[in-house]
């Protein structure tokens, strides 16, 4: 596996490749798909948000209990989770400290569904694991620059993104909102409260992902 601590807007994000072999990707896949034939739109988290914000795609969060859909069976993921959270906090500079983490999610999409703007709470960071991904027609998770200056960069100094290399993350400073390079397998571990949303799903291949959120004590 390939890890790497990265700058996004000034904040550090992890990114990772996790090895299909080593876990039942073909299963766990398998059990979401068929959810996802049943209905692909499944959105109790958002229904909160109806009215003034809009979500279209097939996701379990605040659903788990709903005996028409089968849950994935992730056990075979937790060992790999939880080595990539030690690594990534063993890269950071830290005290020591111990932590817990739970899945919270799985979302699956497709041509035209997306998911709006939000950040996850009760939680320190939160992770995206691609676990079936585009490569070619790229669908990643967008990130919003919340910094207080980011309001001025279209405005006052609306030419200041042409300067700058837009592939490499170490610019994303300069953009309002950011796409990180991605790829199928790859995991993303980012602080919880950075906001993040998945524009119009644009490839007709189903975008499978998943989500954990990490809480740390000291």
């Amino acid at each position: 596996m390939k890890e790497k601590i990265k700058s996004l807007f000034g904040i550090p994000i992890y990114q990772s490749s996790i090895d299909k072999k080593l876990y039942e990707k073909q299963k766990i896949l398998k059990t979401i798909l068929n959810n996802f034939k049943k209905s692909q739109i499944r959105s109790n988290w958002s229904k909160w948000s109806e009215g003034f914000a809009s979500n279209k795609l097939h996701h379990s969060n605040s659903d788990e209990l709903n005996t028409k859909f089968k849950q994935p069976n992730y056990s075979s993921l937790i060992p790999l989770y939880t080595s990539e959270i030690k690594t990534f906090l063993n890269s950071m500079p830290i005290k020591k400290c111990s932590f817990k983490f739970n899945i919270v999610n799985y979302t699956c999409m497709t041509e035209d569904h997306h998911m709006m703007s939000h950040i996850h709470t009760n939680c320190d960071f939160s992770a995206v694991h691609y676990l079936q991904f585009d490569n070619k027609i790229k669908d990643p998770t967008v990130f919003k620059n919340t910094n207080d200056y980011s309001k001025f960069i279209c405005n006052v100094y609306p030419k200041i993104d042409k300067t700058f290399i837009s592939s490499e993350i170490e610019n994303s400073w300069v953009y309002q909102y950011y796409k990180i390079e991605t790829n199928e397998d790859d995991l993303i571990i980012f602080p919880a409260m950075l906001e993040h949303s998945v524009p119009d799903i644009k490839s007709d291949k189903t975008r499978v992902t998943i989500v954990f959120n990490i809480k740390l004590y000291e």
